[in-house]
């Protein structure tokens, strides 16, 4: 398990950790990234702080989720496409 700041929210730490992953391309463009269930596991937090990190990964642009499949990460001609509308 990811140890966790206590001074800052749970969720946002989360979702920095998995921002900087799409970034750095450990998950690349494309890929599955870890199911919800999986992050609850991995850092320790609540489900509604996992569909937290989610909605801003999503709100970011940094992931796409496909009902039935997961979510996966864009690719940067998504994330332009997203940017110009």
């Amino acid at each position: 398990m990811v140890e966790l700041k206590a001074n800052q929210p749970r969720w946002r730490q989360v979702h920095a950790i998995i921002a900087e992953r799409i970034r750095t391309g450990e998950y690349k463009p494309g890929e599955r990234i870890p199911s919800l269930v999986a992050l609850i596991e991995e850092f320790g937090i609540a489900n509604a702080a996992g569909q937290k990190v989610m909605r801003a990964l999503r709100a970011d642009g940094l992931i796409r989720t496909e009902p039935g499949m997961g979510s996966f990460v864009t690719t940067p001609e998504e994330r332009q496409a997203a940017g110009d509308e």
